[in-house]
Protein backbone atom coordinates (compact mmCIF):
# COMPACT_ATOMS: atom_id res chain seq x y z
CA UNK A 1 0.00 0.00 0.00
CA UNK A 2 1.63 3.29 -1.21
CA UNK A 3 0.43 6.46 1.05
CA UNK A 4 0.74 9.82 -0.22
CA UNK A 5 1.86 12.21 2.33
CA UNK A 6 1.31 15.13 -0.15
CA UNK A 7 -2.65 16.26 0.41
CA UNK A 8 -3.74 17.47 -3.63
CA UNK A 9 -5.98 20.22 -3.60
CA UNK A 10 -9.23 19.17 -4.54
CA UNK A 11 -10.37 22.13 -7.19
CA UNK A 12 -14.36 23.26 -6.35
CA UNK A 13 -16.86 22.22 -8.66
CA UNK A 14 -18.20 24.62 -10.79
CA UNK A 15 -21.12 24.32 -13.11
CA UNK A 16 -23.10 26.80 -15.28
CA UNK A 17 -26.58 25.14 -16.40
CA UNK A 18 -27.01 25.98 -19.66
CA UNK A 19 -30.48 26.39 -21.65
CA UNK A 20 -28.95 26.94 -25.05
CA UNK A 21 -29.62 22.91 -25.74
CA UNK A 22 -33.71 23.73 -25.44
CA UNK A 23 -33.24 27.93 -27.17
CA UNK A 24 -29.97 28.52 -28.78
CA UNK A 25 -30.58 32.21 -28.20
CA UNK A 26 -29.78 31.74 -25.11
CA UNK A 27 -26.27 31.10 -26.24
CA UNK A 28 -24.77 34.21 -25.74
CA UNK A 29 -26.09 33.78 -22.56
CA UNK A 30 -24.22 31.21 -21.22
CA UNK A 31 -21.02 32.44 -23.00
CA UNK A 32 -20.56 35.73 -20.77
CA UNK A 33 -21.57 33.87 -17.65
CA UNK A 34 -18.83 31.53 -18.54
CA UNK A 35 -16.22 34.18 -18.88
CA UNK A 36 -17.85 35.86 -15.58
CA UNK A 37 -16.86 32.41 -13.95
CA UNK A 38 -13.44 32.32 -15.92
CA UNK A 39 -13.18 35.99 -14.62
CA UNK A 40 -13.87 35.51 -10.95
CA UNK A 41 -11.45 31.99 -10.74
CA UNK A 42 -8.17 34.30 -12.47
CA UNK A 43 -9.20 36.92 -10.04
CA UNK A 44 -9.42 35.17 -6.61
CA UNK A 45 -6.41 32.40 -7.96
CA UNK A 46 -8.87 29.28 -6.66
CA UNK A 47 -8.46 25.65 -8.56
CA UNK A 48 -11.91 25.39 -9.92
CA UNK A 49 -13.31 23.00 -12.39
CA UNK A 50 -16.30 24.43 -14.92
CA UNK A 51 -18.86 22.49 -16.66
CA UNK A 52 -21.28 23.48 -18.96
CA UNK A 53 -24.56 21.41 -18.31
CA UNK A 54 -27.38 21.20 -20.20
CA UNK A 55 -30.63 22.35 -19.22
CA UNK A 56 -32.14 18.50 -20.15
CA UNK A 57 -29.37 17.14 -18.27
CA UNK A 58 -30.27 19.10 -15.71
CA UNK A 59 -33.75 18.18 -15.54
CA UNK A 60 -33.11 14.73 -16.18
CA UNK A 61 -30.97 14.12 -12.45
CA UNK A 62 -28.17 16.32 -13.06
CA UNK A 63 -28.67 18.28 -10.30
CA UNK A 64 -30.53 17.92 -7.02
CA UNK A 65 -34.59 18.49 -7.57
CA UNK A 66 -35.01 20.92 -4.68
CA UNK A 67 -32.38 23.26 -7.24
CA UNK A 68 -34.75 22.15 -10.43
CA UNK A 69 -37.91 22.80 -8.58
CA UNK A 70 -36.75 26.41 -8.05
CA UNK A 71 -36.01 26.83 -12.06
CA UNK A 72 -39.29 25.93 -12.68
CA UNK A 73 -40.98 27.99 -10.33
CA UNK A 74 -38.97 30.86 -11.35
CA UNK A 75 -39.41 30.48 -14.51
CA UNK A 76 -43.34 29.98 -14.32
CA UNK A 77 -43.14 33.43 -12.43
CA UNK A 78 -41.66 34.85 -15.45
CA UNK A 79 -37.99 34.98 -14.15
CA UNK A 80 -34.86 33.89 -16.42
CA UNK A 81 -33.46 31.53 -14.24
CA UNK A 82 -30.74 30.33 -16.50
CA UNK A 83 -27.98 30.60 -16.87
CA UNK A 84 -27.38 29.10 -13.35
CA UNK A 85 -24.51 28.71 -11.34
CA UNK A 86 -23.63 25.92 -9.14
CA UNK A 87 -20.54 26.01 -6.95
CA UNK A 88 -19.74 22.61 -5.20
CA UNK A 89 -23.68 21.60 -5.81
CA UNK A 90 -24.85 25.12 -4.23
CA UNK A 91 -26.79 27.57 -6.10
CA UNK A 92 -25.07 31.01 -6.07
CA UNK A 93 -26.32 33.07 -8.87
CA UNK A 94 -29.87 31.98 -11.10
CA UNK A 95 -29.66 34.41 -14.80
CA UNK A 96 -26.54 36.48 -15.59
CA UNK A 97 -24.50 35.85 -12.50
CA UNK A 98 -22.56 39.09 -11.21
CA UNK A 99 -18.73 39.14 -10.67
CA UNK A 100 -18.78 39.96 -7.21
CA UNK A 101 -21.33 37.05 -6.12
CA UNK A 102 -19.41 34.66 -7.97
CA UNK A 103 -15.34 35.81 -6.37
CA UNK A 104 -17.55 35.61 -2.89
CA UNK A 105 -19.19 32.27 -3.25
CA UNK A 106 -15.71 31.10 -4.17
CA UNK A 107 -13.91 32.76 -1.24
CA UNK A 108 -16.56 31.40 1.02
CA UNK A 109 -16.10 27.96 -0.54
CA UNK A 110 -12.20 28.12 -0.40
CA UNK A 111 -12.57 29.20 3.44
CA UNK A 112 -14.43 27.04 4.56
CA UNK A 113 -12.34 23.94 2.97
CA UNK A 114 -8.94 25.03 4.36
CA UNK A 115 -5.60 23.30 2.74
Amino acid sequence: MKLDFHRKETPVGIVIISAACCMPGMAPLDEQARRIVEQAISETGIRAQVKIMPATTAFFGGVPKQIMAELINMSQSGQLPVPAILINGKPISYGMPELENVKSALLAVANANPR
